[in-house]
């Protein structure tokens, strides 16, 4: 069908998160996108409120973290209390990844406010608020949106519209899983008075409930309501401020949300239909007690927008964003796994469990080697490849891992490797330049995936002073692919003969060179 008939390339429901950092990270790419918004103004409460490291890493490629620098709160220690107060854990290390600590968090309001300044500077991305999409029908060539009070044409449809996703209801879609039984009044205060300045679980099984800290003055409070509860009493300013001043909380605090949730753990039965694709919670929800929420929306927008762009200019056949579900769904299961271990085993109302954990808990920090371990590990599962056709995981065992971004030395300029690489395909060669050993089906493949091509530690003007690449990799010299998510695809001994990378022309359903439109921002 021809170009003119179409209004944008990819139409985005939903101006969340998830689908603001999809429709930022296509834009980047050269993609059309419209994305489309029920709310006339954005969210003006805080929501999600953790964050990761590769959260932190993703803002900061993408341009946003300096715009809104002041709204986070970072290296947060973690105290357990019992049900007497009596501490059974207390972790004041904070592991570190990508230059950013594992563990901190954000006012999501001013994340959303970044997210959507850094799409107004990009004229291919247009945004719409007040807009709410009524159906959307698909054919070979497209999408139509219907309006309401007018129609959308788009090639493909990115729906991030939320955890009761009126898309995925329309295509029929089962969200597998479980919902739990427990409800959680979850508030948010102002002017914080509390003494601690990290994250407090109190353990009690009389009510399980945690603290946490939040940038401007704000604290996150939540509790377990018990069976017998009444929910507009425990909901209440009175029950909300009694329960705060016994944790510690003083009373001379703001509310600025009291909610009640109650928890899922689910998962769309596909994420992909046709041209219709599903992100963030309209794809998956997952309990909050591993701050995994937002984090894997995020996760779900760099997956994708880079598979969806390289099909929309030729790259790869479509049978690529099949990929997006087989990818996505392990670490998602891994990661809510872990959310619900998590809350069972710090948040139990049972009382012989909780004796027990306390015991555990004791024992393990009374063992300082066993202490520092811990508390230097990160224990939530990580990004990582494992059974993707899309990584030659035999080739080394840092594929289909997230590759470091140590800053390197420039012309005696210090640059993040993440700079240097751009928003797509890169080819990093440790102590080799690629282009000196590279052969022609190689230099063919990588032309074809639109990949830069970086030599560090050759002599030449890239330098890694700390040695960083080399220490993560453990080989030198190497060359070493990386997506554009920075998940690495393929280590390749230099040397080894042309056509070690004949194997992502079949997995990448490459099609031959197209013309791009990336932005390059080294």
């Amino acid at each position: 069908m021809p170009q003119e008939n179409f209004d944008c390339d990819v139409a985005i429901i939903g101006a969340g998160p998830t689908g603001l950092m999809t429709a930022l990270q296509l834009g980047r790419a050269g993609v059309r996108v419209c994305v489309l918004e029920k709310r006339d103004e954005p969210f003006t409460t805080p929501r999600a409120i953790a964050y990761d490291a590769e959260l932190m890493r993703s803002l900061r490629t993408v341009g946003v973290l300096e715009r809104i620098g002041a709204s986070f709160v970072h290296d947060l220690g973690v105290r357990y209390l019992n049900a007497k107060g009596k501490v059974l854990w207390s972790s004041t290390q904070c592991p570190q990844a990508f230059g950013f600590a594992a563990r901190g968090t954000y006012y999501q309001p001013d994340l959303e406010r970044g997210l959507s300044e850094a799409i107004a500077e990009l004229p291919q991305v247009t945004l719409r608020r007040g807009i709410e999409v009524r159906a959307v029908v698909q054919d070979d060539d497209g999408v139509t949106l219907d309006l309401g009070g007018g129609s959308l044409r788009a090639r493909y449809a990115v729906a991030c519209d939320g955890g009761s996703s009126p898309t995925r209801a329309a295509l029929g879609l089962w969200f597998e899983g479980e919902t739990f039984t427990e409800k959680w009044v979850v508030v948010d205060t102002l002017e914080d008075q509390f003494p601690g300045d990290g994250i407090v679980f109190f353990c009690d099984p009389a009510r399980p409930g945690l603290t946490v800290p939040n940038a401007g003055g704000r604290r996150r409070w939540e509790f377990l309501v018990m069976p017998g509860d009444d929910e507009a009493e425990v909901s209440s300013d009175a029950w909300v401020r009694a329960r705060i001043a016994e944790r510690g909380g003083g009373a001379g605090f703001g509310i600025e949300r009291c909610v009640i949730y109650t928890f899922h753990a689910r998962h769309a039965a596909k994420f992909r239909v046709g041209r219709l694709l599903l992100a963030g919670d309209a794809a998956h929800v997952t309990p909050p007690f591993a701050g995994q929420g937002l984090v894997g929306g995020v996760r779900d927008a760099g997956n994708l927008a880079w598979k969806l762009a390289g099909v929309l200019q030729g790259r790869f056949g479509a049978e690529i964003l099949d990929s997006y579900r087989l990818e996505r769904l392990p670490q998602l299961h891994r990661a809510t796994g872990f959310a619900v271990r998590l809350g069972g085993f710090i948040m139990t109302t049972r009382p012989v469990q909780a004796w027990m954990r306390d015991r555990l808990m004791r024992l393990i920090w009374s063992v300082p080697p066993l202490r520092d371990y811990i508390d230097r590990t990160d224990p939530v599962p990580h990004n990582v490849q494992r059974h993707s056709p899309l990584v030659r995981r035999r080739a080394h065992r840092r594929v289909g891992r997230l590759i470091e971004t140590p800053e390197l030395s420039v012309a005696g300029r210090a640059v993040r490797l993440d700079a240097l690489m751009g928003p797509g395909f890169a080819l990093v060669g440790l102590g080799i330049e690629p282009e000196t050993v590279l052969g022609r089906n190689d230099r063919d493949t990588l032309d074809r995936l639109g990949a830069r091509l970086l030599g560090v530690e050759t002599g030449g003007a890239i330098r890694d002073p700390q040695g960083v690449l080399a220490k993560w990799l453990g080989r030198r010299p190497a060359l070493v692919l990386v997506r554009p998510d920075r998940i690495v695809a393929d280590v390749m001994a230099p040397g080894a003969g042309d056509g070690q990378l004949d194997w992502l022309v079949g997995a990448y359903a490459l099609n031959q060179p197209a013309i791009t439109t990336e932005k390059e921002t080294a």
